[in-house]
């Protein structure tokens, strides 16, 4: 079996569908995750970097499988394991939650 992704990949929308749902769980013993399969391309950095620092605050993870042999630098960048994400506005993430 062979899988074809195309692009281009927009995250920041799906993300955002993810945001609402945690926040509509917000009072409630709820731990949300989303699971993200790529080829590792992302078309709109800066609003997912927005988005997934909006998301440090709510009660989530987000975990990103990566397929392929392309390019993952953007995954890695978003992991944010030895330095806070930061968004275009300057905007710190409050925990790594990638």
């Amino acid at each position: 079996m062979q899988i074809l992704f195309s692009g281009p990949t927009y995250c920041a929308p799906i993300l955002q569908t993810f945001k609402n749902q945690c926040v509509r769980d917000q009072g409630k013993s709820v731990y949300n995750i989303l699971l993200i399969l790529t080829d590792g391309e992302i078309n709109d950095m800066p609003a997912t970097k927005r988005a997934i620092v909006d998301l440090s605050y709510e009660a989530c993870s987000i975990i990103i499988v990566g397929i392929g042999n392309e390019n993952f630098a953007n995954m890695h960048e978003l992991d944010s394991d030895h330095k806070a994400l930061t968004d275009d506005q300057g905007r710190q993430a409050d925990r790594d939650i990638v």
